[in-house]
């Protein structure tokens, strides 16, 4: 598995496994769990990390790139990918 993204709001985690998942691209979230139950320690453990499986990285990143450009222009901010 491969970190194609890490993102600081688990509503964004959720939006981007969404979109890969329609995607036909299967999803892992190892800190899933502690940002749901613990979620004063996403910062603390470096953000939620998105994996997909190695052949899929390149098209997942793709995908997010576009989420990321797609966000609207406003005053708040655009959700945190990396």
């Amino acid at each position: 598995m491969v970190t194609v993204a890490t993102c600081n709001n688990p509503a964004h985690v959720q939006l981007v496994k969404s979109v890969l998942n329609d995607a036909g691209i299967d999803v892992f979230v190892p800190d899933e769990n502690t940002a749901q139950t613990a979620p004063y320690l996403i910062f603390a453990i470096g953000g939620i990390r998105v994996q997909v499986p190695e052949e899929n990285a390149e098209a997942a990143r793709a995908i997010i790139a576009q989420l990321d450009t797609a966000a609207p222009d406003s005053d708040q901010a655009p959700p945190a990918f990396s």
